[in-house]
């Protein structure tokens, strides 16, 4: 993975800008071309006032332009070399998917918004659902010191698709420690029956020992790093929801990088997956990365 060009989309709501501020920290260390996003829309159509279509045009206009002054204000505040755009637009995933095929982009940053219910917006987790590009999502304006990438991998996975996965997440959470000039952690988690567990018929520090013995010599593999240790790779028995972000938090994750693979039809329409669960409970930036 190379990092040359980013698509930031700039969020009004957020006072801190954090995603420009991030983009600018990024577009420094990776020599990044950076270009950025606003979207603003109200419906002036059908409204009980009586409106001509030149008077909702001129409105569409006025409310564009506002919106581009704020922006160009926010760009300059960051001191970010970067060219923007505002777009007129109610539906921004659909709006990213179609720009994003037309124009290369490698990673698309946006702040990640939360709330005490849902910690990711549904804009959040259709972007890195329905598309195909890296999303970092940014919790924290600036790479705190003394930190660390963390790459959440699917070891005991079957499946040649999330296998790939592995490797890409693996590829991406190296560029990202190197470009950020920070270690890189490796997590796994080891699914088990709490009540196997509990009744004494499931050992669980002698399946993570047997994980450990299968699982170290191909994470080295992968990172192409044949020193790896315990010390920096870290196997955990556990659901991966609770897992990644205990060891996260425990080895002060900056960036924790984890795979998502997309739903369609009534199940895209749900949140569910191990990423989307995991993402409810990381307190810290997040690039959602896809087969």
């Amino acid at each position: 993975m190379k990092i040359n060009t980013i698509l930031v989309i700039a969020d009004k709501q957020d006072k801190q800008q954090k995603a420009l501020a991030r983009a600018q920290i990024m577009a420094e260390r990776f020599d990044a071309k950076v270009h950025v996003v606003a979207f603003t829309y109200e419906r002036l159509a059908g409204l009980s006032v009586d409106l001509s279509e030149s008077d909702v045009q001129k409105a569409q206009q006025t409310l564009l332009k506002k919106h581009h002054d704020w922006l160009a204000k926010q760009v300059k505040e960051q001191e970010l070399d970067a060219s923007f755009e505002v777009v007129w637009e109610k539906d921004i995933v659909s709006w990213v998917k179609t720009h994003t095929a037309e124009q290369h982009y490698d990673l698309i940053i946006k702040t990640g918004n939360r709330s005490e219910t849902a910690l990711y917006t549904p804009t959040d987790w259709h972007l890195f659902r329905n598309g195909e590009l890296p999303v970092l999502l940014v919790a924290e304006k600036r790479w705190r010191k003394k930190q660390a990438v963390m790459v959440a991998l699917d070891m005991a996975t079957k499946s040649k698709a999330k296998q790939t996965l592995n490797k890409k997440l693996v590829e991406t959470a190296k560029v990202m420690a190197e470009g950020m000039q920070m270690p890189l952690h490796f997590v796994c988690s080891l699914s088990i029956s709490p009540v196997l567990k509990d009744l004494g018929i499931v050992d669980s520090k002698k399946l993570v020992r047997k994980a450990k013995a299968e699982y170290l010599p191909q994470i080295r593999k992968m990172a192409g790093n044949d020193s790896l240790t315990e010390e920096t790779v870290h196997i955990k028995a556990g659901e991966a929801c609770k897992v990644i972000p205990s060891v996260a938090s425990e080895y002060g994750a900056s960036l924790v990088v984890i795979g998502s693979v997309g739903r369609k039809g009534l199940k895209a329409k749900l949140m569910g997956n191990t990423a989307e669960k995991v993402l409810a409970l990381l307190k810290t930036n997040v690039l959602v990365v896809q087969p």
